[in-house]
């Protein structure tokens, strides 16, 4: 009966979580954002200048989906070391299959460099979704073989941090936490002159700060919804068209570098905060066609990014020189469709079946009763 409950309220929570079918839009839209500015030349002229940005928006996103997912389970006895279980689960198959490819490309790009020790370290640590220590790797990435992840790495400490201290964050806790990281935020901002960081050891700072204050700000919407604060805010209908509109023009907008970081902080600190909130203030529809489609595919599109781009934008061209090369834009879009194609099925065929099926086979060992 345990392992069955469980079942049930993981679907449950799956299912929630994808009910609001716009937020399904924007992750996709922001994952592939994201893919264009880490390859310019492939996607020229289209590429979103201020995608950086896309990650802000994730947290915000992962924080009230999370909450609402998860507030009254952890509630009613879930557990901070549960629900630590069913994100390392959600998260792990695909972003192990992105470290693999990483690491061997990794390997291969510094084959010369008498790297391999600091290699396999970094692996060591990025296998349990660790940063890997400055050990001498050019740049100092967190994530040496797939510098993207330290957005899932930090994410999933914003995640320990709601799942174990639930019982202490209550309402006004959160309130100063949001309140004193956004104050950072800004200020950062405007000495940097962009939010633009957080892969690296130099500025992993940052890092903490982007995710403390958007996965934060998710889940506080989550709860002013549910407690009736803020109604107004909640009651907007704005076309759905406008709210994406609005978040292409945040992320793919040319900002001159004067205003770059007052743009950055505004997005970050207002806009997609209220972009969020006014997803959310229609009333929830099933996930369907495109929506299902972009909602599935934006986690594996952006793990995956890093290695399959790579070896098709750069890798390629060196191993089989005599291979016909597509101009940008075309380029581009065609792997982005393979890549995209790919993922719906692995993700469809694959991981959604795997992950029911470990769920069900953990969560029964550390779920009460």
């Amino acid at each position: 009966m345990a392992c069955v409950a469980t079942h049930r309220a993981e679907r449950t929570a799956e299912e929630r979580s994808r009910s609001f079918h716009i937020l399904n839009v924007l992750r996709g839209l922001a994952a592939m954002s994201v893919i264009t500015l880490h390859y310019p030349q492939a996607f020229a002229p289209f590429v979103a200048s201020g995608a950086y940005l896309a990650v802000d928006l994730f947290f915000v996103m992962s924080g009230f989906v999370l909450a609402r997912a998860y507030d009254v389970r952890l509630q009613d006895g879930m557990g901070g070391r549960a629900f630590i279980v069913t994100r390392l689960i959600r998260l792990y198959p695909f972003y192990i299959l992105a470290l693999a490819l990483g690491t061997v490309e990794l390997a291969y790009y510094y084959r010369n460099d008498h790297l391999a020790a600091e290699i396999i370290l970094s692996s060591v640590f990025n296998f349990v979704m660790l940063p890997s220590p400055p050990v001498g790797i050019p740049y100092q990435p967190l994530f040496p073989a797939n510098f993207v992840a330290w957005t899932l790495s930090f994410e999933l400490f914003a995640n320990a941090a709601y799942g174990f201290g639930f019982g202490v964050l209550t309402h006004k806790r959160l309130g100063v936490i949001v309140g004193i990281s956004g104050l950072m935020l800004l200020a950062l901002a405007l000495v940097r002159g962009n939010l633009n960081g957080g892969a690296y050891w130099p500025d992993a700072h940052l890092a903490a700060i982007r995710v403390t204050f958007s996965f934060f700000v998710g889940v506080l919407i989550h709860r002013a919804r549910e407690t009736g604060k803020l109604a107004p805010l909640f009651s907007v209908k704005l076309p759905q068209i406008i709210i994406i509109a609005i978040t292409v023009g945040a992320l793919g907008s040319p900002i001159s570098p004067v205003l770059r970081g007052l743009f950055d902080a505004a997005c970050v600190l207002l806009v997609f905060p209220l972009i969020v909130a006014a997803s959310i203030g229609r009333n929830p529809v099933p996930s369907r066609g495109m929506c299902a489609f972009l909602g599935e595919i934006s986690y594996p599109i952006y793990v995956l990014q890093i290695p399959v781009f790579t070896i098709g934008v750069m890798g390629l061209p060196k191993l089989l020189p005599g291979l016909p090369q597509l101009p940008a834009p075309w380029s581009g879009i065609l792997l982005l469709a393979a890549l995209c194609t790919a993922s719906w099925f692995m993700a469809t065929r694959i991981d959604i079946p795997l992950r029911r099926r470990l769920n069900a086979a953990v969560l029964r060992h550390l779920q009460p009763g």
